[in-house]
């Protein structure tokens, strides 16, 4: 009995001690991620539909810039809170890659790989920037999902060719990363009344495609 009130005692003087005690300092407020946005309509070159680029803005605080030299239609990848990758446009169309730097304000352009396309498929970033990912349309009839390294540029994973259809028309082809490791492809292999798209998963970390299968109806992205 006396061992069960000593302690009941003991517990109720810890309690107390916490209440009484100075509530703990505020750490520091964690650094918000800088914001990224596309600005300014600049007329398309050589585009007869009345089609726009965009200037890159980024917000960090109350300090905004504006990326230099580079139009656009997508908005970068932030890979960091450090780095902006994205493409540059020119005279309709996705003409290299380029790197802004957010602390120093450069900006580097790197050539795209010999196998893109754009017009054919708009290549994609991985969100931690170390891959690049596109369907090639080698203008054998075919196509095929690609991931390779970047900026090394080697490849990572490829899918099989499919039969795509014989059109000058700008494809169906869709790619978009569902982490740094996974990327999503579908490329157009039917066409009017016989739509039909080769859905890919692969696995850049694995080196692999993850799975293939024919969908009827165009993915929703």
């Amino acid at each position: 009995m006396t061992h069960t009130f000593a302690r009941a005692g003991l517990a109720g003087l810890l309690v107390a001690l916490v209440a009484c005690a100075p509530p703990a300092a505020p750490g520091p407020a964690p650094a918000s991620l800088p914001r990224v946005q596309l600005i300014d309509s600049v007329a398309w070159e050589n585009e007869a539909n009345g089609g726009t680029l965009r200037r890159v803005a980024v917000r960090t605080g109350a300090r905004v810039d504006t990326v230099p030299g580079v139009l656009t239609v997508d908005v970068p990848v932030l890979v960091g809170g450090s780095r902006l990758l994205g493409f540059v446009y020119r005279e309709g169309g996705i003409s290299e890659a380029f790197e802004y730097d957010l602390g120093t304000r450069a900006v580097r352009r790197d050539s795209l790989p010999g196998d893109v396309n754009p017009f054919f498929s708009t290549p994609a970033f991985s969100p931690d920037g170390r891959h690049l990912a596109y369907v090639v349309v080698p203008g054998d009839g075919t196509g095929y999902a690609v991931a390779r390294s970047w900026p090394g540029r080697a490849l990572v994973s490829r899918s099989a060719a499919v039969r795509v259809p014989a059109t000058d028309a700008e494809g169906g082809n869709q790619v978009r990363w569902l982490s740094s490791d996974t990327v999503e492809f579908a490329i157009e292999t039917g066409f009017a009344t016989d739509e039909a798209w080769y859905h890919v998963l692969a696995s850049v970390s694995r080196r692999a495609v993850l799975s293939a299968d024919t969908l009827r109806e165009r993915p929703r992205w």
